[in-house]
């Protein structure tokens, strides 16, 4: 039996979740997570950076809800003082993300939001993911909900995501956009002296 899209999904979602990232954070203090080795994206910072495109992908462009992020209060809880994924960030921003971070709600966000993209996954399967992604919603979570930052290149990104759908929406920003990034840490952790993942 040929197996269909939203199982495929879990098959590669759990583990990224699951044993990868505990592979990603392990042995690591919070000073080791939040350190930018010859000015490397923090692996805190990629964790911040992932969960955040998540969940934006997911629960925004996907489904035009609220996110995570908004739903569990966690700018506070994380202390972060913007709400973007941060591609747009300065290195000096980076590095100000990385020090004052709460590394421990970090780890919680980004369980948060898999679980919330797996819930969905279990409930609704692969259902209507050749459906498009609304044009108009693409443009205001881009440009006006804060999410894709203040210096991003707003046309650039929509060229980029032209003719979204769901499949797109789940397949690039909850799986292939992750992956790229955890490979990036996997180098980050390297340069700290701890094996790769």
């Amino acid at each position: 039996m040929p197996m269909d899209a939203a199982r495929f999904f879990m098959l590669r979602h759990e583990p990224l979740h699951g044993m990868m990232t505990d592979r990603l954070l392990a042995e690591l203090t919070d000073a080791q997570l939040r350190a930018r080795p010859q000015d490397q994206n923090s692996i805190a910072w990629l964790l911040w950076h992932v969960a955040r495109a998540e969940d934006i992908g997911v629960n925004a462009f996907a489904y035009d809800r609220s996110q995570v992020f908004d739903d569990g209060g966690w700018a506070k809880r994380i202390g972060s003082e913007r709400r973007d994924l941060g591609t747009s960030m300065t290195s000096e921003e980076v590095t100000a993300f990385s020090e004052r971070a709460d590394v421990g709600a970090l780890r919680a966000y980004w369980r948060a939001v898999g679980d919330r993209t797996l819930d969905t996954v279990r409930r609704e399967g692969a259902r209507r993911w050749e459906d498009a992604v609304d044009p108009a919603r693409m443009r205001r979570i881009i440009r006006e909900d804060g999410d894709y930052g203040p210096r991003v290149d707003a046309n650039r990104v929509e060229t980029f995501y032209a003719g979204m759908t769901r499949a797109w929406a789940f397949a690039h920003l909850a799986l292939s956009h992750s992956f790229t990034h955890f490979g990036e840490a996997g180098v980050v952790r390297g340069m700290l002296g701890f094996p790769g993942v």
